[in-house]
Formats: structure tokens, C-alpha cells, sequence
């Protein structure tokens, strides 16, 4: 199976889109919902992933999506959702959202405009108002509990398993058996769904053939039931759906979740479905394109939407840094700090999925990227200003073109600093260290004001950092972002 998310992301250029996928949803405005006080979702493929840490409102973007769009007046047997569906004040709950709450969708319309609908809440009447516009359009919403494990049905046809009557059997399509073998990773001879009954109940129950065993949904984990249920609902949706699906990696194993990724392009590019899920699976955002991952971001000001990160890099998020998505080697203690603060200074985030490693000189380094990078771990080199650079080989260099010690010494900013916090003249006290070797001037310094050599080094770089021009930091952030996907 080929890699389809360049094919994907060709189907949803602006000139292709509207035939390819309908009216579908290219932005939402949250405003006044649980966490969500001014939210904006701009969508740049057909699969959005919202992955972050729990709290982060991902549930309720789903539920608000599921809101967007009514039945079409040829399928009344499918339902519409509101959002008194989901979201219900009450006692225990009286503010799931406010007095003012709004969601604005944006469709995209075959003119190549967008279409704006606003659902809003009237304080006076304790009602929503705006339905009356939403666009006609298949809605499957699969929640976590859209499959139950069989054992935990109450229906009388799992608790009289040995009295059914099999009133129909039929082969599955060949496209749903496929893909649950592949996501799987176990072939399956044969899969049929069969209708049966006990007295008046009936239901739908897949079994499945496996060389010579055989066996029903009653004794599959619930992992393999629950992936050829949302495959075959998927699959048979009719063409351009909204298919809005909560964790689909639940009870997967890591391969299964990737492979799971890999059916949602497929189904995309083949059905033109518009596909939103909730995930905190690093396999699965993996096989999707980078437009598809939507990491939320809880901040004091609220809900941050960060799009386009690696999925090493949502991984490293949701692991509140444990894991790095990036790892850099530096020559040396004042190389990290600096590194450290002009990424801190154009892009936290990304530095909070980057690890910094002091190891050694230049040779050192270069020699040792490529025995790293042969293991498959992602990795940097960013040596010092007097350095050259080798970009393709993931090899670059911190700005200026003089040692890291040489450049804070020289930087009008560190002199004001040390200037203003410890009234000493850098300069002349620079003038006095000929003869030193230059690793050694900012312990020298430490020493004459009395401070510990971290903490003071933490501050020069913080104060070089901020002179350098904001382009020349964000094209190096660029580099090691680049390298980090590489």
C-alpha cells in the first residue's frame, strides 16, 4: 500500500476541492464553550487531528462539528445532531458554556468562497438560534462508546448466545476486510455479518474466518471488534461525509494504530470523506500529512492551535517533555544557554520538545551525528559561530562568527547587563583576561561578581539572545525544524 497523503493533500488543492469533498468545513470559531472562550480552527486537509493533553477541549470540537451540518431529506433513517445533544447545563453542570456562547463554521463553496454559519446561544429564550442554515450532509459520529465490547452487552442476544437463530449471512465488502487485515496485522479468509435472533431482538453480529478457526465479534478483543466496526461504518457511508471519530487508536497496539492512520487517507482519497478525530497517538498522527495534526495548547489566555507539527514533536508535547522530538548536540555550556534563549525567545513550544546535549568540539560532533543518526534518532548539530555549517548533513551554526564567549563579551546587550546589574565595564574587564583561554572568560567573570557561573551565563545569553535579529533566530529554529522530520 502506497503512501497516499501527497495524493491527499493534491485532491484538496483549492481547485479540486469542491468536487472532491463538497462543502466542507474549513474553519471553526469557538467562542464561550467549556474551555474554549475564543478558539479559532483553521483546516488545511481532509483528515483534522486534535491531539493535546487532556482538558484541552478536543471532545468538544467534535461535538460542535457534529452540529454543523443537518440530514439530507433523502435519508431520515440518519440522525442530525444539535448541541443540546452534548452539551446540557444542570445542576451539577451549570455552565458548560456561556450566555453568549457562539460556534461559526465556514464551508467551502463551489464558487471556491466560504460560506459562514453561526449557531448561538439567546440568553432570553435558553435556546440556540441558526440551525435553519446548516447545509445537508452524512454525519457519523463514533464516541468511545459507538462500539461496545460484546461481553458487556446487555442485549439477549449475547446472553443467549447458544439459542440464535441466524436468520441471514452475507460476505462483507473486500475493501472492509482488507483494511481490518491490514490494520491488524492478521489475515482474515472471510468476513461475513450475520443477522440473528432471539425471540423478538435481533441484531447484526460479524464472525470472521482465520484459517480453520472461526469465531464471532463475542470472542474478539475489544480492539479487532471495534476497528472492523469503524471500518465498516466508514466504508459505508455515502461519498463526502463528515465522519467525526473519538480516539480511534483506543486498545491498539502501536503498528494497528498506524496502519489505522494509513486507512483514513485511504478512505479519504477514495470516498472523499472530511474526517475529524481526537487522538493521542504519536503511530497514528504519524501516517497522516502534517496539515492534518492540530495540537491544542492550554495556555493562560486559552486555547492555542499549533498545526503542522511533526508527530514526534505532538508526542513530545503530550509527554510534557519527556520524550524529545529533537535531539541537538552543542560544543559546549555557553553554546546550550545561547541556543536555549533564542529558541525560547521565537518559539518555546518547539523548545520544549528539543533536548540540548554538550559534547565535545566540532570533530567530536560531526563524528558523532552520523553514528546517532544511523540509529534512527533525530538528531542536530549546532556548532559555533566560527564553524561551517553543513545544513544537508543536519550540521549547523549559532549566529555571529566568533566562539559563543567571544560574541557575549562583544554584545552591546550583555555589556549593558553586566553594566547594570553588577556595575562592572565588561570591556575593561575583557581587556584584562589576555592570555586566557576564551572557555574560560565566563567563569573568570562568575568569579569577580560573585555569582554562580550558570546563573550568570543563563543571563548573557538571555540578553544576546534578545539582540539578535528575530529572522536570523527563526531561520535557525526553521533548520532544526526541518532536521527534526528528517
Amino acid at each position: 500500500m502506497s503512501d497516499l497523503r501527497p495524493t491527499l493533500q493534491a485532491k484538496f488543492a483549492i481547485e479540486h476541492r469542491f468536487d472532491n469533498f463538497g462543502p466542507v468545513l474549513m474553519q471553526l470559531h469557538v467562542k464561550g464553550f467549556r474551555c474554549h472562550n475564543n478558539t479559532l480552527i483553521e483546516i488545511g486537509s481532509p483528515i483534522s487531528a486534535f491531539c493535546g493533553l487532556n482538558g484541552t477541549g478536543k471532545s468538544t470540537l467534535l461535538q460542535l462539528a457534529a452540529a454543523a451540518c443537518k440530514r439530507p431529506t433523502a435519508q431520515e433513517e440518519l440522525p442530525t445532531y444539535y448541541i443540546k445533544d452534548f452539551l446540557v447545563a444542570g445542576k451539577l453542570d451549570p455552565n458548560p458554556f456561556s450566555d453568549q456562547a457562539t460556534v461559526e463554521y465556514k464551508f467551502w463553496e463551489q464558487d471556491r468562497s466560504l460560506k459562514s454559519l453561526t449557531i448561538s446561544r439567546v440568553a432570553t429564550t435558553k435556546r440556540w438560534s441558526g440551525y435553519g442554515r446548516r447545509p445537508e450532509r452524512v454525519v457519523l459520529f463514533a464516541g468511545v462508546s459507538s462500539y461496545l465490547p460484546w461481553v458487556e452487552q446487555r442485549h439477549a442476544v449475547a446472553r443467549h448466545a447458544a439459542d440464535l437463530t441466524v436468520e441471514n449471512t452475507e460476505d462483507v465488502a473486500a475493501q472492509i476486510r482488507t483494511w481490518t487485515s491490514a490494520v491488524l496485522d492478521r489475515q482474515y479468509d472471510n468476513m461475513q455479518r450475520n443477522t440473528v435472533s432471539y425471540a423478538t431482538q435481533k441484531r447484526a453480529v460479524v464472525s470472521v474466518q482465520r484459517g480453520a478457526s472461526r469465531y464471532s465479534e463475542a470472542h474478539m478483543g475489544y480492539g479487532e471488534a471495534r476497528s472492523q466496526f469503524l471500518i465498516a461504518k466508514i466504508e459505508s457511508l455515502p461519498l463526502k461525509s463528515l465522519v467525526l471519530i473519538e480516539e480511534p487508536e483506543i486498545s491498539l497496539h502501536s503498528h494497528a494504530q498506524h496502519q489505522l492512520g494509513r486507512f483514513l487517507v485511504d478512505v479519504s482519497v477514495r470516498k472523499g470523506h472530511q474526517i475529524l478525530l481526537t487522538t493521542h497517538s504519536e503511530p497514528l498522527l504519524g501516517a497522516l500529512p502534517s496539515d492534518s495534526r492540530l495540537y491544542l495548547h492550554g495556555g493562560a489566555a486559552g486555547i492555542e492551535v499549533i498545526s503542522g507539527l511533526t508527530a514526534l514533536e505532538a508526542k513530545s508535547l503530550m509527554t510534557r517533555g519527556h520524550e524529545k522530538a529533537l535531539h541537538v548536540l552543542v560544543e559546549d555550556a555557553v553554546a546550550s544557554a545561547i541556543l536555549r534563549e533564542l529558541l525560547r525567545r521565537v518559539d518555546p513550544t518547539f523548545l520544549s520538545t528539543t533536548a540540548l546535549y554538550v559534547a565535545g568540539g566540532a570533530s567530536q560532533l560531526t563524528g558523532a551525528i552520523r553514528t546517532i543518526k544511523a540509529t534512527g534518532l533525530p538528531v542536530a548539530v549546532v556548532l559555533d559561530g566560527d564553524k561551517p555549517a553543513v545544513p544537508n548533513a543536519n550540521i549547523f551554526k549559532l549566529p555571529g562568527t566568533q566562539p559563543p564567549e567571544k560574541e557575549l563579551f562583544a554584545n552591546t546587550g550583555v555589556r549593558a547587563l553586566i553594566h547594570s546589574t553588577y556595575a562592572l565595564n565588561l570591556p575593561d574587564f575583557a581587556a584584562g583576561l589576555g592570555g586566557v583561554d576564551h572557555h574560560e572568560w565566563c567563569s573568570r567573570l562568575a568569579e569577580r561578581v560573585n555569582v554562580s557561573e550558570d546563573a550568570l551565563v543563563a543571563e548573557m545569553a538571555r540578553a544576546y539572545a534578545n539582540g539578535i535579529s528575530e529572522l536570523e533566530a527563526t531561520s535557525l529554529r526553521d533548520q532544526l525544524k526541518e532536521a527534526s522530520r528528517r
